[in-house]
């Protein structure tokens, strides 16, 4: 993309113009007299004159200005400005001298010719810098969105990989959807290239090079682990877009200012943005950091690096380590229900899973805004709440914005986290209002939440809260009145770092998924089961990203074990209650085994797991082996 398809409607008509004006204006001069009166030489003067002119105005603009102080820079500045002046004045007193007897009508004629003169090599000069030195930098104005260099590297790698790996262009090469410009058309000369879109899968992990933009890195990262190394590239830039929002304020800034006047001066000679960043505060102002830009990755799996590795001794690799990929399967789920929809029984990005003691399922129908209620084989049975978000003081009883949790007491009845409203609702099992609590804020304000998401009750009817934005467990009773709280941001033992969901066994023992410290925390309660300690712990695989989706559930099964939801690497894995590896089972797509984005996770009495499938829109119920 060209800067000049925004103007050419208007330079074209003003080039025409200026074409003929300067034509009539040549035609005029009276170059016969001209000859008489030295006319090359005045033209000559006339150039230094105007030279001198541009020179002098430069010069008092700059920084340091002239006569400003005695250091290097300063009398530099103020040598430029007097030899400036100097030239202007005997220019000028040579001018006077040869066209004595010029009209004056001549004379400005000849002055346009000379500065339309400079103005040519200019553009000549820019013409020759914008097609062969900038023209593939940000810095060229004359430029707009287009390719970088990182483009042409990554081809440049990914064609030598290929032909000492295959003897040619054999080579399995996967891109994505952020980079499919421009690499939909380079990919044409590998015939196993492999386009993944923005949902990679655990198959790459066999492909030897991964080309991915910057809108997916997070997902990329749990594909490859530590098992590919990692080369970073700017794949597009723009121009400097500080021309956005000015106004007559920053306008008349930057006149007065003479630091940003010299830094644009630098810009429009030699597209040189250093002094102008100084001026205004930016650093990403050379090619090799250059803002506004859009980033990009190649990835080549280790292994295969080793076998044409050729500087100095071959590299220590390893290939990937998932350590439960011996134990994935392709489970496919015996019922599933519900598609994409607004309408009963449809769902927009389902989340939290309760049971009730009656074998009915609640979900948290997350950006429906409602909790609907399903029988234990999937049959809809009612669904209840509208949008009420904080652009009212107080949402209205009953609304929700984005539930994300959802838990039934012992009584039945049905506790939600209604997420963006900082607050957790009660209803019966038939979803009339009992009571909330709950107001958005940090660990310092009464009763505040901060983006809660899984809660659970447990046999004591005691109501135990993932208050995810303030990191730690907040325990309730039934009413919502505080009985105790755990946790508080760290990586240590028993603190948590974006705590998502809380589940307690039948030993009263309270588990955790301390999502971006990557690990399962078990916590024991002391007598009263108000006060807990961190108990033991277990890593995961897993939850490599921290975007808004990657945020994964729990549940403990009848036999004890820990099951959680891996969302998105697309899976769910079993552990034992000591944190062994049983089994995992999913991968990406619209299958009945697979899942779009697996959230909330809840098991049976009979041992079934149901899981909320957000990106499908769905619900799917599992028997396990």
């Amino acid at each position: 993309e060209k800067m000049p398809w925004l103007t050419y409607h208007i330079a074209l008509p003003l080039i025409l113009f200026g074409g003929w004006a300067l034509g009539a204006i040549i035609e005029r001069i009276d170059w016969q007299s001209a000859r008489q009166k030295n006319a090359w030489l005045s033209l000559a003067l006339l150039a230094v004159f105007t030279l001198g002119i541009v020179g002098m105005i430069s010069s008092w603009l700059g920084n340091p200005r002239p006569f400003s102080g005695s250091d290097l820079l300063q009398l530099q500045a103020t040598t430029t400005f007097v030899l400036a002046l100097a030239g202007t004045l005997a220019s000028g007193y040579g001018l006077i001298r040869l066209l004595e007897g010029w009209s004056l009508k001549q004379l400005a004629y000849l002055n346009i010719v000379v500065i339309f003169s400079l103005l040519a090599v200019l553009t000549m000069r820019a013409s020759f810098r914008a097609t062969y030195v900038t023209f593939d930098s940000g810095r060229e104005f004359l430029v707009y969105a287009h390719g970088y260099t990182g483009t042409k590297d990554v081809l440049k790698q990914v064609e030598e990989l290929s032909k000492k790996t295959t003897g040619g262009m054999d080579i399995v090469v996967a891109y994505d959807d952020d980079v499919s410009w421009p690499m939909s058309w380079y990919m044409i000369a590998y015939r196993n290239a492999r386009f993944y879109g923005n949902q990679p899968g655990r198959d790459l992990r066999e492909v030897p090079a991964i080309i991915v933009g910057d809108n997916n890195f997070s997902k990329i990262e749990p594909i490859v682990g530590d098992g590919y190394y990692r080369f970073d590239y700017i794949r597009m830039v723009w121009p400097n877009q500080d021309y956005f929002g000015l106004n007559a304020e920053r306008v008349r800034n930057a006149l007065t200012n003479p630091q940003i006047m010299a830094g644009l001066f630098d810009i429009w000679l030699n597209r040189d943005f250093t002094k102008y960043g100084q001026a205004v505060g930016q650093t990403a102002v050379t090619d090799a950091d250059w803002q506004p830009s859009d980033r990009m990755r190649l990835y080549i799996r280790k292994d295969v690096a080793a076998t044409v590795w050729q500087y100095g001794s071959v590299p220590a690799v390893s290939p990937i380590v998932n350590p439960y990929e011996e134990g994935t399967l392709l489970l496919p789920a015996e019922i599933v229900v519900g598609v994409e929809g607004p309408e009963a029984g449809q769902f927009n990005a389902p989340r939290g899973l309760a049971i009730a003691p009656s074998g009915d399922l609640y979900v948290a129908d997350s950006r429906n805004h409602r909790i609907q209620q399903f029988s234990a084989t999937g049959q809809f049975i009612r669904a209840w709440g509208t949008f009420s978000g904080l652009d009212v003081s107080v949402a209205a009883p009953g609304t929700f914005n984005e539930p994300w949790g959802v838990a039934v007491g012992p009584d039945g009845s049905v506790y939600v986290s209604d997420t963006w409203n900082h607050r957790i609702q009660k209803f019966s099992g038939s979803g009339e209002f009992l009571t909330s609590w709950g107001v958005f804020g940090l660990t310092d304000t009464p009763e505040a939440l901060y983006g809660p998401r899984g809660l659970t009750v447990d046999s004591q009817g005691r109501v135990f809260v993932a208050d995810t934005g303030n990191k730690r467990i907040v325990i309730y009773d039934g009413n919502g009145k505080i009985l105790g709280e755990f946790g508080g941001e760290g990586f240590g033992p028993g603190q948590l770092y974006e705590p998502v969901d809380v589940k307690i066994d039948t030993n009263g023992y309270a588990y955790v998924t301390d999502t971006w410290n990557q690990r399962i925390q078990v916590f024991a309660p002391d007598e009263q089961g108000l006060s807990f300690q961190p108990f033991k712990e277990w890593p995961v695989v897993g939850w490599f990203s921290e975007t808004l989706d990657n945020k994964p559930y729990l549940t403990i099964a009848p036999n004890g074990n820990v099951l959680i939801t891996d969302p998105e690497s697309y899976r769910v894995i079993e552990f034992s209650a000591d944190g062994e590896f049983v089994r995992a089972w999913g991968d990406y797509g619209n299958e009945d085994f697979a899942f779009g984005l697996p959230s909330g996770i809840a098991s049976d009495t009979d041992g079934n797991i149901w899981v909320s499938d957000a990106g499908g829109n769905r619900l799917m119920r599992f028997a396990l082996p």
